[in-house]
């Protein structure tokens, strides 16, 4: 991991013990684009199930000691454990598709297609493909629900066309992509929340 990556990785990990104040969220169709109520229907329902399970991270990470800013990373790697474990047990049975549905990610694979252009998604993940210098060629680590971000792969940069294009997450979640897969990320606690597998067909 490089030293940017690292620092990136502090940063955001430093915010564990902190509750977050909710923002709202709303369906946003691409600009131009009248969204169908079949679609705005399947986002209000990936809405409601984030809102779930932010629920019971606030609930769980506001029972633990507040972490104070410290440059200790063994004290800031410990509190982001120990949420993640009580994450996890909350949630043992959690599986792929329990947030992003089927009905959800026929839009989001729909929303991704065309919030940029094939050459522009080519030249992305080719950049992608040359940052990622601890991951063998063309391996990918195999994604589950509750597990933790995988140590081998970076940070890579999401576009804001994607984000634009996508509902907007409270500020403990965000979208990161892993291979072809678009991932729900839980930052506070390291954990993958959900996985969207070929995302990204380019």
């Amino acid at each position: 991991m490089s030293t940017v990556q690292r620092t990136a990785l502090t940063l955001l990990l430093l915010s564990v013990g902190t509750v977050a104040t909710s923002q709202p969220s709303t369906p946003r169709p691409l600009a131009g684009t009248v969204a169908p109520r079949q679609d705005l229907i399947a986002i209000a329902a990936f809405e409601r199930r984030v809102d779930h399970y932010v629920t019971l991270h606030r609930l769980l990470e506001s029972s633990m000691p507040p972490l104070r800013p410290t440059t200790n990373m063994d004290d800031i790697y410990s509190a982001t454990r120990e949420l993640a474990r009580r994450i996890q047990s909350a949630r043992p049975d959690a599986r792929g598709g329990d947030i992003i549905t089927p009905e959800v990610g026929r839009v989001f694979r729909r929303r991704i297609a065309t919030c940029l252009s094939p050459d522009d998604w080519a030249a992305l993940f080719e950049e992608i493909t040359e940052d990622a210098d601890d991951v063998p060629t063309g391996v990918t680590p195999r994604l589950q629900v509750n597990m933790e971000w995988p140590s081998a792969v970076p940070f890579d940069f999401v576009p804001p066309q994607l984000l634009l294009a996508l509902p907007s997450l409270p500020a403990e979640l965000e979208y990161r992509i892993i291979g072809r897969s678009l991932v729900l990320w839980d930052h506070h606690a390291n954990l993958i929340v959900d996985i969207l597998p070929d995302a990204f067909t380019t």
